[in-house]
């Protein structure tokens, strides 16, 4: 469920007493000791060598008004995240979970609207583009998010999440036609040439001389069938990792040349802060599987980091859920995220290791147009209560300063 709520007085008073649950059931389990004595560090941290910053933040979900306020402003999409979009910049990649088709032209259904279309019309019609509207959850987004997007400091997303398939199989591939054209690198769908021809799923990015293998996933298609087999499902009929996808990882890590593989699967239930068993399943498989760092999306709220140790000494990072980068959903929790900042080191032996991770809280706020700014409480009792949740749920000692981005959080002997 990804819908556009409408705000009432017995909503707010439900949402008070649902995150003031939350936060006591917070303070109490999971998360807090998912904080790993309040810190996450690597032991490569402090070692000499080339580094990679990555950036990753949740969904990017536009429902009706946030495309209709884009469309309309001279940024695009972008001008949501214009106050952090420097924090995006400081890393030399930047991820994030496209969660909707973006498909010139398709109709509900899949169909080809037909008739002559100005292609480069920013006009917004709850048609062929959608939002959400009306509690009918299939969206649509306007092609123009995708130039936008990467205008915006994203360098690759996630097309793999349960709103793939709204525009069909013609709507996949429309998406990705839209992301080629704007060079923007993708990971989770492909087109029917593409599996005819039976290329990899994984998209790799290129910057400081790393070559990151991305591999996105999605647990469902919300009950939409996939019959032409374009989009990577996560897990098995039976909820175990998927082999598919397991052995996209293993081939990627084997690959020459390959420095890391980062996994991005859209799993978990949504509004739940603690990852469901079977995504700390499939997360801990990936790791074991040749994956550095997985990143999770679709609960639409923060959920919990994880260090996991393979057998031969490998460390591995979760990000269960950074929550809602940009939407337009009310509540607490849903309106709190963070932007995550990994860093690679490669060392003496050609080998590329986690270093250092970090996140800066996010908040969105509300107005004309929306804004992701940073989280520091200074918005209100609102966002001081965003802020509160994010550091009860993600490790406190790994916050930073979007003014000071200089340095990730490390722990260095001595």
């Amino acid at each position: 469920m990804t819908r556009d709520d409408t705000d009432t007085p017995t909503r707010r008073t439900a949402r008070a007493a649902a995150l003031a649950a939350t936060l006591l059931a917070l303070a109490c389990t999971g998360p807090r000791a998912a904080a790993q004595d309040q810190g996450i560090f690597f032991a490569a941290g402090c070692e000499e060598g080339e580094r990679l910053r990555i950036a990753a933040v949740g969904d990017l979900l536009f429902h009706g008004h946030l495309q209709k306020q884009a469309l309309a402003h001279e940024d695009g999409f972008a001008v949501f995240w214009k106050p952090v979009e420097h924090v995006l910049r400081s890393a030399d990649v930047a991820y994030a979970n496209l969660e909707g088709p973006a498909a010139r032209n398709v109709m509900p259904g899949g169909r080809d609207r037909g008739g002559k279309v100005d292609g480069n019309a920013r006009v917004y019609d709850r048609a062929v583009y959608a939002g959400g509207e009306d509690d009918v959850l299939v969206f649509n987004f306007h092609p123009a998010v995708v130039p936008d997007t990467k205008a915006g400091g994203f360098t690759i997303v996630s097309t793999a999440n349960n709103h793939s398939a709204d525009r069909g199989s013609l709507g996949i591939e429309r998406t990705i036609e839209a992301l080629e054209a704007a060079g923007l690198p993708f990971a989770g769908t492909r087109t029917r040439a593409a599996r005819d021809e039976g290329r990899r799923w994984r998209k790799i990015t290129r910057a400081r001389g790393f070559s990151v293998a991305w591999i996105a996933c999605t647990y469902g298609l919300n009950g939409l069938p996939d019959r032409e087999r374009l989009v990577l499902a996560c897990h098995e009929r039976d909820g175990a990792p998927s082999e598919d996808v397991l052995d996209e990882v293993r081939a990627a890590a084997a690959e020459p040349g390959i420095d890391a593989v980062v996994l991005a699967p859209h799993w978990g239930v949504e509004y739940q802060h603690q990852p469901a068993a079977q995504d700390r399943r499939l997360a801990r498989e990936a790791v074991l599987a040749g994956a550095t760092l997985v990143v999770g999306a679709h609960p639409h709220v923060l959920q919990p980091w994880e260090r996991i140790v393979a057998p031969d000494g490998r460390e591995g990072l979760v990000l269960y859920s950074l929550g809602n980068f940009i939407s337009a959903q009310f509540g607490t929790p849903r309106r709190a995220a963070a932007i995550a900042l990994v860093e690679l080191a490669r060392g003496a032996d050609g080998r590329a290791r986690l270093a250092a991770a970090g996140y800066v809280p996010t908040w969105v706020a509300f107005g004309r147009p929306y804004r992701v700014i940073e989280n520091t409480g200074a918005e209100g009792k609102e966002s001081r209560e965003g802020l509160d949740l994010a550091l009860r749920v993600l490790p406190p000692r790994n916050r930073m300063r979007a003014d000071d981005l200089s340095t990730l959080p490390r722990r260095c002997p001595g």
